[in-house]
This record gives structure tokens, sequence and C-alpha cells, in this order.
């Protein structure tokens, strides 16, 4: 028997590479941004530089069931990270922040191909905190861009999966003694621009007492009803209700987070008649710090929840179950090991779906070093697993990353 052949042991090299233009202004601004070896502090601006690079190996770069491909390619490019901060002239107001990160990537396969984009997510956001006659008003905005197919659940025998993001929210509350309240009003928009069928937009309204055991920590009686439009042709729209009871805050000494429990309720516009749909919906975000090992904290995550929009590509509503375990742990001060591993079960309820049942495992291990005050490195491994009763829709993908980012 002969000795397995690693895909590393398969790699031919070119023998020469033709450098494409925009590699030479890349080229230019990073030779610019390094010369200039500083951070724009200016006003009102608060700005980073850097420059990342890294190298990535998949056995299956387009998420296929049945012609998974290798690939490995080289990415290098500018980073901006920062905020802008901004003081407008009305009373009670505090400063504006407005918080923005981008990085343009250039990266080259293996297999002699070129590309550019913001591969890495693209985010601007903002939050603008006020104070009115003893009530907190918070107004807030983030906008961002991904191009990562193994981030949306829908998204099989592809390599990207380009897709916006603008959530505005208007978030008003009061406390008074151990009684507090809080309404609250968002708009979020999602836009895929290779699946519009995929697009909505999503109003949601919330009215939220609680009860307050101590500074940190409370029950509360959270109630919301949520109008989704979907924009693609034929695409009906929904409208429902939900009600959770919960406890948030500081638990214990070690112990934080988020735990309800509640009742939600879907009603699905067709043109020949409504869906209705109904079911247990549950959060639970828990974070708990070990008091025998203080550099190691655990984190889980439960949710479920029916009626579930633009999670499946032929699916209205999609009950959502998913469950979430990560660790941090420091194995020095300038080392930290992230080990994660998660599972999604999304089936379609809608009446006339496919009636599509998906499980996704997610497995994951993070190594991160800081090796100067300005340069920093990481190690990650993902392994993503899609398990559909649908033909040609599971996938099986492992992906190793190496990066180094630097910052001027």
């Amino acid at each position: 028997m002969q000795p397995a052949i690693s895909p590393l042991q398969r790699i031919k090299v070119p023998l020469s590479i033709h450098i494409p233009p925009t590699i030479w202004f890349a080229s230019l601004l990073l030779v610019v941004t390094t010369a200039s070896a500083q951070t724009i502090n200016w006003g009102p601006f608060r700005l980073n530089l850097g420059a990342s690079a890294s190298a990535t190996y998949t056995d299956n770069k387009d998420a296929s069931e049945r012609n998974p491909q290798s690939e490995i390619t080289f990415e290098v490019g500018p980073t901006v990270t920062g905020g802008i901060q901004l003081t407008p002239q009305l009373p009670a107001f505090e400063p504006l922040t407005l918080d923005v990160a981008a990085s343009y990537s250039i990266s080259y396969s293996l297999e002699d191909e070129w590309d550019e984009s913001f591969d890495a997510p693209i985010n601007v956001a903002f939050r603008l905190p006020m104070r009115i006659m003893k009530w907190d008003v918070i107004l807030s905005d983030t906008f961002s861009f991904s191009n990562e197919p193994l981030e949306q659940t829908f998204a099989f025998n592809r390599d990207d999966v380009p897709s916006y993001e603008n959530v505005a929210q208007l978030s008003i509350s009061r406390t008074g003694g151990r009684l507090g309240i809080n309404f609250g009003v968002s708009r979020q928009d999602q836009w895929y621009p290779d699946d519009p069928e995929q697009d909505e937009t999503a109003y949601q309204f919330s009215i939220t007492p609680a009860y307050y055991f101590r500074e940190n920590y409370s029950i509360f009686w959270r109630n919301s009803y949520g109008i989704t439009d979907r924009h693609g042709p034929g695409e009906p729209d929904s409208e429902g209700y939900s009600s959770e009871i919960g406890v948030s805050g500081q638990i214990t000494p070690n112990l934080s987070g988020v735990v309800s429990i509640g009742f939600a309720h879907t009603d699905v516009h067709r043109t020949n008649g409504t869906d209705r749909v109904d079911g247990i919906s549950s959060t639970l975000a828990l974070n708990y710090v070990q008091p025998l090992r203080p550099n190691t904290t655990y984190s889980i995550a439960f949710t479920r929840s029916p009626g579930i929009t633009a999670a499946l590509e032929d699916s209205d509503i999609t009950e959502v179950t998913s469950v979430t375990l990560s660790i941090a742990h420091r194995l020095s001060r300038f080392i930290t090991l992230s080990p994660t591993i998660g599972w999604t079960l999304l089936e379609d309820i809608s009446s006339d779906g496919d009636g599509e049942k998906v499980h996704i495992i997610q497995i994951g291990m993070g190594l991160s070093r800081q090796f100067t005050r300005k340069l920093s490195g990481g190690l990650t491994y993902r392994y993503q697993t899609r398990d559909s009763n649908l033909p040609d829709q599971s996938y099986d993908v492992n992906e190793v990353t190496v990066n180094l980012t630097y910052t001027f």
C-alpha cells in the first residue's frame, strides 16, 4: 500500500506570474501607508491603517456534494479600522460615534486565478445616545457587507454569496426604582445581488417591562410585533407577534447572560390564502468564567424560533433551532485558544415550500498570537457539514487559514 498523499504535496508552483495593474495599485497603497507609519488622529477622526496577509486551504471551494474541488489562495490588502466622533449641538446629547471597518483584498489562487474584492466584511455603525426628560434614547444604525458562503444557510454549489444588511434601531427606556420599561423600533434590510428572491425588509416593534432584583440583574417580559416584506416576485409577506419571559444580567458572580422562553405566532399571506404558524420560541445566551481558572471563559447560545425567512432558498417559513458552545482560553499573556462547536436545524414548514430539512454542524479551532504591539497573527481551522434531505444540496468543507495583521 502506498502512503497517502496530502493535498499540500500536490501543489504545482507556476514558473511565471502575471501581475495585474490592481496589484501595483495595492502595493503602492501599502508602501504609502507604511511610509506614514502612523494612526490618523485628526479632529474627530480616529482611524488605524493596517495591512493583512493570509493563506487559505479548502477541500471544497464550491460547497459541492458531488464534485468537491480543493484550492489554495493567498490574500493581501490594506485595512482601515476606527471611528469618527461628532458632537451634535443639541442639549442632552452624548457624542455621536461612527465606527468603521473595511478591508480590501487581492487574492491569488494556485490555479492561476486572480481576484479582487471586499472579501472581508465592511462594517459601518453609529450610535447616538440621548437623555430626554429622564428617558434614555438610543438611535443606532449598522451597515455590513459579507461574501462568505458558509455564513449563509441556503448556500451550496457556489464559492461566494455577496450580501448587504442594514439595521436601523430606536430604543427608548426608563428606570424608576426597581421598575423599568423599554420601547423598541427597528428596520432590517437584507439584499442579495445574486439571490434577489431572498431580499427582504423586516420591521419590529417591541415593549419590554422589567423588574430589577439588583442594578445589573432583572426579570423581563418582552412583547413584539413584526412585519416582513419579501421583495422577490410572487414571494408572500408575513406578520406575527411573540411574547417571552426571561432573566437578564449578572446572574451569579461568574455567570452572566440572558435566558427567555415564550410563544410566537406568524401569518404568511399568499394569493390563495394565509398560513398560520405557531410555536415555542426561546433564547439562551450565557457566559461563564471558571473561578478556578479565570483565563478560561465558556459561552453557550441556544435559540429556537418559528417563522424565520431568508434561511432556506425555497422556503417562506423556516423553523430554526441552534446551539453553539464556545471556549476562550488564554494559554499565555499573548496566546489565546478558541474552540467552537455549533449545530443548526432548519425545517421548511410553509405549505407550498419544498419541505427541506437541513442539519448544519460547524466545528472550529482558532489560535491567535500577539507577536508585537502592532503585529498579530492566527491559525484557524473550520469544518462545516450541510446535510439536506434534498438531492445535491449536502456538502462537507474543511478550511485552514493562516493570517498576519499589522497595524501602522
